[in-house]
């Protein structure tokens, strides 16, 4: 096995043709519409985010004026983001248990899953975020050292092109491999770390295969987005047209907007429209979605294919036991070091004895003061 991966790394140019010759296993995420169980977390996902809204709505406009609001709104926000992750992060886990060939799981199960484990999507994008803050500050830094009088011109006739190319590899690895395929690295149960070692290996080793599926998996969302819009805008006029006939309205403007204001008796089609017209969205951007998510798992599957993750991550987790040991030597140093000089330093004398009237050093003995003859015994 080592062997056959380290052939298929030393030809790039053949492993990039095997690889997109499995390309069209995208076609693989359509069947994502066809599943019911990830549709429906996603729309139980978007109905809990809607009434714990309202639900601090109602309660922020009781208590506008009081200190709470703005707890309340922050609470509202944080409470919302962990139910859409979570649920999103089911979903995902539900359309690549059939990416990777294991049972597909109940809602329930998945649900638990995403529970437990969605803290390690957060630490992954947090990680990613770090290091492109890092890479910026050093390119800042470099960029600064390039104002140098003198030298200065010439330094940045060697940073320019280098920092140029650089920062264009860093940002098509963040936006085609490291943001989009992290979810997938999760949801086929790895940890924050081993997830890290594999998007670095897609990086190093498959970028380009990864840019062109995920620009192949952009065109057929287009495709199957076009096909939904099709198939809900077809319907949704013939619809209004009848439905227009039916309470006497025309289908221009004034018409459109008397129906939604319910002129003619017809009071509440407003809110009969706008509910009608949230669950269409829902029906047509879903199944989009998750086409989306499956085919970045599939990404993901074909990208990490005849890698040698197994020893990228034991090197990985090396160098992180080797700092840890090295913190651990530094701060036992450190401590050796605050005891030893503590020890050195020697303690203060008491204070000597003085006379109370003329403030001059006397000893024990003394029984008169010999600067002032002030009677000390």
């Amino acid at each position: 096995m080592t062997a056959a991966n380290n052939t298929m790394q030393q030809n790039p140019s053949a492993d990039l043709r095997n690889n997109l010759n499995q390309s069209s296993s995208l076609l693989g995420a359509l069947d994502a519409v066809t599943q019911w169980r990830p549709f429906a977390v996603l729309v139980m996902t978007f109905l809990a985010c809607v009434v714990v809204n309202a639900t601090f709505a109602a309660i922020f406009a009781s208590m506008v004026m009081s200190g709470m609001a703005g707890f309340l709104f922050m609470l509202a926000i944080l409470m919302t983001f962990g139910i859409a992750l979570v649920g999103i992060n089911a979903a995902g886990i539900l359309v690549s248990d059939g990416v990777w060939g294991r049972p597909q799981r109940n809602i329930t199960d998945a649900l638990l899953t995403s529970l437990f484990t969605s803290h390690r999507l957060l630490l992954v994008l947090l990680f990613e975020g770090i290091l492109f803050l890092a890479y910026l500050l050093v390119l800042g830094v470099l960029l600064l050292i390039c104002k140098i009088p003198g030298v200065g011109p010439l330094l940045f006739a060697i940073v320019y092109p280098v920092a140029a190319l650089l920062t264009g590899l860093v940002l098509f690895g963040l936006l085609y491999v490291a943001i989009p395929l992290a979810a997938p690295a999760i949801w086929s149960g790895s940890t924050a770390i081993s997830a890290l070692v594999m998007l670095k290996e897609i990086a190093r080793h498959r970028l380009i295969m990864a840019v062109v599926m995920s620009l192949m998996l952009g065109l057929l969302m287009v495709v199957v987005s076009g096909i939904v819009v099709g198939i809900v805008g077809s319907g949704v006029g013939i619809t209004l047209s009848m439905s227009a006939g039916i309470f006497g309205m025309s289908m221009n403007f004034d018409g459109l907007m008397g129906l939604m204001g319910g002129s003619g008796g017809n009071s509440g089609y407003m809110w009969a429209l706008g509910l009608g017209s949230t669950i269409l969205f829902l029906v047509a951007a879903i199944p989009v979605f998750l086409v989306g998510m499956k085919g970045a798992a599939i990404i993901h599957h074909t990208a990490i294919a005849g890698l040698s993750l197994r020893e990228a991550e034991d090197k990985v987790n090396q160098q992180l036991q080797a700092a840890k040991e090295r913190a651990q030597e530094i701060k036992t140093q450190v401590a050796a070091q605050a005891a030893a000089a503590q020890q050195a330093t020697p303690k203060e004398a008491p204070a000597g004895l003085t006379c109370p009237s003329c403030s001059m050093t006397v000893t024990d003995a003394d029984l008169f003061c010999g600067g002032c003859g002030h009677k000390l015994k």
